[in-house]
């Protein structure tokens, strides 16, 4: 092995203004020197994701979050193999999970593991990929969701969820499902409504883009008549507002992201907000009909996956169960190269998605482990 490897990543060469461009975006080169202490080791990746709560974070930060460094290495969900070592912990051919994205090869020390979140994956447990979904955050965000903050009610609650054919939406959608609950989605196509419909099974979907955003609230008339027990809001903005025009009396409103407002920099603060990834992106102006949330008595939870370790065994064990039985079915959206990252990134925003969007970087090489 050489002594250093060449390896390529993106970075961040300017902030967007506005809509999001693959020119905001640079592939550079760059060296990655090899293990030579005890507890370092090197690492190629294989997969890693792009998720849209970056967006907020390429113009300003917030109190849990900086600003993403401009010329420098962006970072997000990854999983990859370990190619050299001199670590007891980290060995040669073990696959990891961690949030070095957006690069071709990474070195580490045992020390940064835990810091930087970095966790071996079973290959024999599931495809890798599933660790970036299902099994990793996207899985986690739904559940946590649907039952820690949702509070879902098991054969009893109406369940709208917007973004309803991405990744949170889609294992959010299934999840109500499994549990007995009349689900509605919302997405941004034909293809999508009819994915819902025939392979999800949702009871209800339809496309906003077609529809107007003027007209969600009157189609959600239609589709909850009974009214919206709980909100899975991916999107925020117009969804937001007709979801409220729409919720019952003691209505649950879970705040998991605002994508349709993450390209208007105008919607970004330095104060708060939410996203899970982690992620807090801000709104600058609300729904004009939140005072409904007083009379309705309605409960709007913002949250991030992370706040709620206690209950990833339990996930584990339901997500695992119901792959097994096939009774979650998993789409991607995926681009090959590292090169085609920014292009993945920016198709999160044009509604050109179905499902997890992942970029594969290099192939899997199985060993004897």
């Amino acid at each position: 092995m050489k002594s250093k490897i060449v390896s390529k990543e993106i970075h961040l060469k300017k902030r967007p203004a506005g809509f999001v461009t693959e020119d905001d975006f640079e592939l550079v080169e760059v060296e990655i020197p090899e293990p030579k202490r005890e507890g370092e080791f090197s690492v190629r990746n294989i997969w890693m994701s792009v998720d849209p709560w970056m967006r907020i974070y390429m113009v300003k930060g917030s109190r849990i979050m900086p600003p993403v460094e401009l010329n420098k290495a962006l970072s997000g969900g990854c999983i990859g193999q370990v190619i050299e070592s001199k670590s007891d912990n980290f060995k040669v051919g073990e696959c990891v999970k961690a949030n070095f994205g957006w690069r071709e090869y990474w070195a580490a020390h045992d020390a940064d593991s835990s810091a930087k979140n970095i966790t071996k994956v079973d290959p024999k447990i599931a495809p890798l990929e599933y660790f970036l979904g299902l099994l990793g955050i996207t899985g986690i965000t739904a559940y946590v969701g649907l039952f820690k903050i949702g509070e879902l009610r098991e054969g009893q609650d109406t369940v709208f969820v917007s973004s309803a054919a991405g990744g949170v939406g889609s294992v959010a959608c299934q999840i109500a499902k499994i549990k007995g609950c009349h689900v509605v989605g919302s997405c941004g196509s034909d293809e999508k409504v009819r994915w819902l419909l025939d392979e999800l099974k949702v009871d209800y979907a339809f496309n906003y883009r077609k529809l107007g955003e003027s007209n969600i609230s009157s189609e959600l008339k239609r589709a909850c008549p009974d009214g919206i027990d709980l909100y899975f809001d991916n999107v925020g903005g117009k969804h937001l507002e007709a979801a409220i025009d729409n919720m019952n009396i003691f209505g649950r409103i879970v705040l998991c992201g605002t994508t349709s407002q993450y390209n208007d920099n105008n919607n970004t603060s330095t104060t708060s907000g939410n996203v899970n990834d982690p992620s807090t992106p801000t709104l600058s102006s609300g729904p004009s009909n939140l005072s409904l949330a007083v009379s309705h008595r309605l409960r709007l939870q913002g949250f991030i996956w992370s706040d709620h370790n206690d209950i990833l065994n339990e996930f584990n064990a339901s997500m695992s169960k119901w792959i097994n039985e096939g009774r979650i079915k998993w789409k991607e959206s995926i681009f090959e190269g590292l090169e085609n990252a920014p292009k993945a990134f920016v198709s999160l925003f044009k509604g050109e998605s179905l499902g997890r969007m992942l970029v594969k970087l290099g192939p899997y090489t199985a060993t004897s482990l």
